[in-house]
């Protein structure tokens, strides 16, 4: 019997997203019984020595300067690199798709009706952070507004934040590069007596539990979705210990869907009955619901409500309740154990089978194939 390979894992805190890493890494460890895994909490300093100097099989680490890389580039064994921090790197990568999250954030803004966008970042001159702001910008200009593209120098930056967002328009929708760049706008919002969501609705990204749910109000983020970049760090790992080629280009993760919370919980459609619809269809998408269902929560007609919504929304009716019924799928798909079956009658769905066809016609896949994807 062969000796087990030995995995040394080198994995710093990312600012609370390294736990979500090594959660995706312990994940894909317990299905190989030929792995023994080292792991090393240790100071940023301490990890860069053990990945030059540890003696094992293969590595997985978060390559967060230029000392940490070099010292990952001169191995002659395998080693992946699980953080987005440098913008070149010799090194095998698995990182985020960020220009899918900055267009997921835009998806998100843009559903809720704004036609005012701004793009805040801290200017630490990280390549994610650039990626996501063009991924947002791309998508707004595509649906016909502009972005204001926001760099906050200085350390604490309310000042600057209060005076960069008091000279823009309202309702004013805003994506932040990070959750912790959101926390600061509301921090400024809430200085400057600026309502949230009421004038200003936010979204950040990488959905980090504690910092989103301890903010006030409540950030909604988008799921960058770590557990699955540290579960794939671990599989591809595994395909170059068995023999597999190196990767040319870094795998990159697309984000999982956009946690919502109370800092985006409004409309900005300028029609009452577009918004109650709106909100009727997102409140019952657990449940089976009609077209009748949906208007007799406005006080208009039902010619009159299709009519303005299609202008407004760009979806009929019917198409936007499938659509809330097919994302709440998606998102219990890739975050809980539930039977199909059971998935199928929790997002309004009748039956298993009607979930699996509209899974082959929208995605071309099934929703077992979907769920291995993108578990988290």
């Amino acid at each position: 019997m062969n000796p087990p390979f030995r995995i040394g894992l080198m994995v710093e805190p990312l600012s609370g997203y390294g736990s979500k890493i090594l959660d995706g890494i312990s994940r894909y460890v317990q299905q190989k019984h030929n792995w023994r895994v080292a792991f090393f909490d240790r100071e940023r300093r301490e990890l860069a020595e053990l990945v030059e100097t540890w003696e094992g099989d293969a590595i997985i680490c978060t390559v967060v300067d230029q000392r940490f890389h070099d010292a990952a580039a001169s191995r002659k064994i395998p080693v992946v690199n699980v953080a987005g921090l440098l913008d070149e790197s010799d090194v095998m990568s698995v990182l985020s798709d960020d220009d899918a999250i900055g267009k997921m954030a835009a998806e998100h803004l843009l559903d809720r009706g704004f036609a005012n966008f701004a793009f805040v970042r801290r200017r630490d001159g990280t390549r994610y952070s650039q990626d996501r702001g063009e991924g947002f910008r791309k998508r707004i200009e595509e649906a016909g507004w502009k972005v204001n593209m926001i760099n906050i120098t200085s350390a604490h930056g309310d000042d600057e934040l209060i005076g960069k967002l008091a000279n823009l328009p309202r309702p004013l929708a805003i994506f932040t590069s990070l959750d912790r760049v959101g926390a600061m706008v509301l921090e400024a919002c809430w200085k400057a007596d600026i309502k949230v969501p009421e004038e200003i609705a936010l979204v950040g990204a990488g959905n980090h539990k504690q910092l989103c749910e301890l903010c006030s109000p409540t950030l909604s983020s988008v799921e960058v979705d770590f557990e699955r970049r540290g579960y794939e760090a671990a599989a591809l790992l595994d395909r170059i210990l068995e023999g597999g080629k190196r990767p040319k280009e870094p795998l990159r993760i697309p984000p999982a869907h956009v946690i919502e919370r109370r800092s985006t919980d409004v409309f900005a459609f300028d029609d009452a009955d577009v918004v109650a619809a709106l909100r009727f269809i997102r409140e019952h998408a657990d449940t089976t619901i009609k077209v009748r269902d949906v208007v007799a929560s406005t006080t208009i007609s039902r010619r009159s409500l299709e009519g303005r919504f299609n202008t407004l929304i760009g979806r009929t009716l019917h198409d936007e309740i499938w659509r809330a019924h097919f994302d709440l799928a998606m998102r219990l798909l890739s975050s809980s154990d539930l039977s199909l079956q059971e998935v199928a009658e929790r997002s309004g769905f009748r039956t298993a089978s009607a979930l699996v066809n509209l899974f082959r016609q929208r995605l071309g896949i099934t929703p077992k194939e979907f769920r291995v994807a993108n578990r988290r």
